[in-house]
């Protein structure tokens, strides 16, 4: 017998199904919806809606917050990813999502900036970005040992500022599909991906650890003089 969803996956299913109803009437109308519109597209009353949601910013909060835990189900299901290159794997984040966006172009562009770039500081989507984007660093098996110890939370942080300022350029991308967003994004994941598996500092660092254990750079080497 299958399991009957938990109280908590009803309440996401609920809150999901009001996000989306509300991004397709503003998309749809230009402007934000009223909470009976929404309720009447979501097909429940509106005492249901502010159940979960305290006001009606909340929701499209919620809707951006929650592309993520929605990429994140996306991946539970698709195969091959794990034989991605990391840059590969951070691509297939950042392309991902600005497909989900472009799915509501005008909704995106009328609240993209007032609601989640410019409250970057503590908007649950920012948050959510850098979590998911130090999950894939973390699970790539060619991440350099110098990188695994270099990379901190600091450096997860801002690569989803970056990731931001990707998505931002992409609503208002005007390229035949898409493509300067997807040079931009190979480009830049492209960068990153070689410093952290480029193996280079790896070898530099066991040199000098080498060195060290023999004493090598405790005694004068004749070519530095004195």
């Amino acid at each position: 017998m299958a399991e009957s969803p938990s109280t908590e996956n009803i309440g996401l299913i609920q809150k999901r199904e009001i996000a989306a109803a509300a991004a397709i009437l503003y998309n749809e109308a230009g402007l934000a919806p009223g909470m009976f519109e929404i309720a009447n597209a979501a097909g429940i009353q509106v005492s249901e809606i502010y159940g979960v949601f305290p006001n009606k910013p909340s929701i499209f909060h919620f809707w951006y917050a929650d592309l993520i835990p929605r990429y994140t189900e996306m991946l539970q299901e698709a195969e091959g990813f794990d034989q991605l290159t990391l840059s590969e794997k951070l691509s297939n984040l950042m392309l991902t999502i600005t497909d989900m966006l472009d799915e509501f172009p005008v909704f995106v562009k009328k609240t993209f900036d007032p609601l989640v770039f410019k409250n970057q500081s503590w908007h649950p989507f920012r948050h959510n970005s850098t979590a998911v984007i130090k999950q894939i660093v973390e699970e790539h098996q060619g991440v350099s040992r110098t990188a695994q110890i270099l990379l901190w939370d600091d450096a997860y942080r801002f690569l989803s500022k970056e990731f931001l300022h990707v998505l931002k350029f992409s609503i208002y991308d005007s390229s035949p599909d898409k493509a300067k967003t997807m040079a931009l994004v190979d480009h830049f994941n492209g960068f990153f991906s070689e410093l952290v598996t480029n193996r280079i500092a790896d070898k530099g660092t066991d040199l000098v650890r080498f060195f060290w254990d023999e004493g090598i750079i405790q005694r004068k080497i004749p070519f530095l003089g004195k």
